[in-house]
């Protein structure tokens, strides 16, 4: 990172790298906003688009950011002082009355009119959400846009389509009534020099809040670039890593269970490693498996103790480094978790030996990437440095940034169902899967994101609304009690 950070600290990097990598929302609330907490949401927009690999455009969008938070602000400002002046702001009499008065007799008074606005609840969020197909930024008001103020909106973004550059525009717009009437029009010209459009900028009012918002359309390139180094990484991963360990204990149950198969299940169905490797095998074998039990029959206990043999040059033997070790122990966490989320807390028909396969392998590309062989992780090295000679392409490879795109990648590659695919696909991002795989989609990204909440690394409100809507989830309380009989 080429910035100096003053205001945020370790721990807020932490929380927004971890927001990049579940794709969950970053959200900053501030009722009076004075200076400081202005520059510290701006560290957090020029961090976050560090971390997706977007900082070229972060002068730009700083200079947005502080144009839309002060925008936000009057606002809220704007309805304390129509309140204190007995002026309806919703009445165009009243409103071109008040607006005469409102700029000399708020700066001279602000200390008051923040004031007035912490106590009335009127606050200003800013909101930053990594998607798939780029990041979505909002500034947030709880005052709703006037017909008049909406007017002056639209009469500026129509404006601003008829100029290029923002020089233009100063010698020739002047609006006295609230302001130079400039920011809006220059913002959008300045979105436009980062290859945005006005279809990526848009102001609109709720019955609650008035939200500006940008869509910013992540690098084409950058995404062309990630799955060419997920390509390569699942081109090594025919031969599949695997704990040296667990193959000797699977050998001594199968020994000691010389008729009874289940306990052999039971086993490999708890190592995301193991699960991996009989699935491919599976589907390498003509069976496409989403199940251990569905695997056996189609394979037959011989066939899969051969595969889940020592001697098996498919498999690579790997020790139970403490990395490699946490993260496995994180799949077989949120396959537990699924399992009985799907069993307890859902009324959907899933199949819940589907739901604790599906929650396994979740992330099974990370896994493979923290048991990765240095030879491995330097063929993708090699191939970031002819793509991108700064080393940030790599690094953002090695952090997992697309990660889900990888792992789907992988588990296509490896030729199993369609349904584990989807769920891989978007257990980050669940509100845009396929209406059929939906249920499973929603309790895998559920089970997921309540280890980190568990952990106090997520809160309540990055939570995915649809998902919590899908467990009748409608308050923390609610939340907290699940995770309370999860821990039992």
């Amino acid at each position: 990172m080429d910035f100096r950070t003053k205001f945020i600290t370790e721990k807020d990097r932490e929380k927004i790298r971890l927001a990049v990598k579940l794709h969950t929302p970053v959200e900053v609330t501030s009722y009076t906003l004075p200076r400081e907490m202005e520059l510290y949401i701006q560290e957090v927009l020029m961090v976050f688009l560090s971390e997706c690999h977007q900082e070229h455009m972060s002068d730009n969008l700083v200079f947005c950011l502080s144009e839309l938070l002060t925008n936000a602000k009057k606002a809220n400002t704007k309805r304390v002082y129509f309140k204190e002046q007995n002026l309806d702001i919703n009445n165009e009499m009243d409103y071109h009355q008040g607006m005469v008065t409102f700029k000399d007799d708020t700066l001279n008074n602000i200390e008051h009119y923040l004031k007035e606005q912490k106590r009335q609840g009127l606050y200003v969020r800013f909101c930053l959400q990594l998607y798939d197909s780029g990041v979505k930024i909002e500034i947030r008001n709880n005052s709703i846009l006037t017909i008049f103020e909406q007017q002056r909106i639209n009469e500026k973004l129509k404006m601003a389509k008829k100029y290029e550059d923002p020089k233009q525009v100063m010698s020739k717009v002047i609006d006295l009534t609230e302001g130079a009437g400039l920011g809006i029009i220059i913002m959008v010209l300045m979105l436009k020099k980062i290859g945005m459009t006005s279809d990526n900028f848009q102001i609109f009012s709720t019955d609650k809040e008035t939200i500006t918002q940008i869509l910013l359309p992540l690098s084409p390139e950058i995404d062309k670039h990630m799955d060419l180094l997920y390509e390569e990484f699942a081109g090594d991963l025919d031969v599949v890593p695997v704990f040296e360990d667990s193959l000797q204990e699977l050998a001594k149950i199968a020994k000691k269970n010389p008729n009874d198969s289940q306990p052999l299940i039971d086993y490999i169905s708890n190592d995301a490693f193991l699960t991996s490797i009989i699935l491919k095998d599976a589907s390498e074998n003509g069976a496409c498996c989403s199940k251990i039990t569905q695997a056996f029959d189609a394979l037959g206990r011989d066939k899969i103790l051969q595969v889940l043999s020592k001697d098996n040059s498919k498999l690579r033997l790997i020790k139970k480094q403490k990395e490699i070790q946490q993260f496995w122990k994180h799949e077989s966490d949120v396959a537990f978790y699924a399992y009985n989320l799907a069993q307890n807390f859902s009324d959907a028909a899933v199949d819940k030996e589907e739901v604790y396969i599906c929650g396994l392998l979740h992330d099974i590309e990370c896994l493979c990437l923290k048991a990765a062989s240095d030879e491995q992780k330097d063929k993708v090295k090699k191939l970031a440095s002819t793509l991108d000679e700064s080393g940030r392409l790599y690094e953002l490879f090695i952090n997992d940034f697309g990660h889900s795109r990888g792992c789907y990648m992988l588990v296509q590659k490896w030729g199993l169902p369609e349904k584990i695919s989807q769920v891989i696909l978007f257990h980050n991002n669940p509100s845009f899967t396929d209406e059929q795989f939906k249920p499973l989609v929603y309790i895998i990204y559920l089970a997921d994101i309540l280890q980190y909440y568990n952990n106090s690394q997520t809160d309540f409100y990055q939570i995915n609304k649809d998902v919590l809507k899908f467990f009748n989830i409608d308050s923390k309380a609610k939340l907290d009690y699940i995770v309370k009989q999860l821990k039992k």
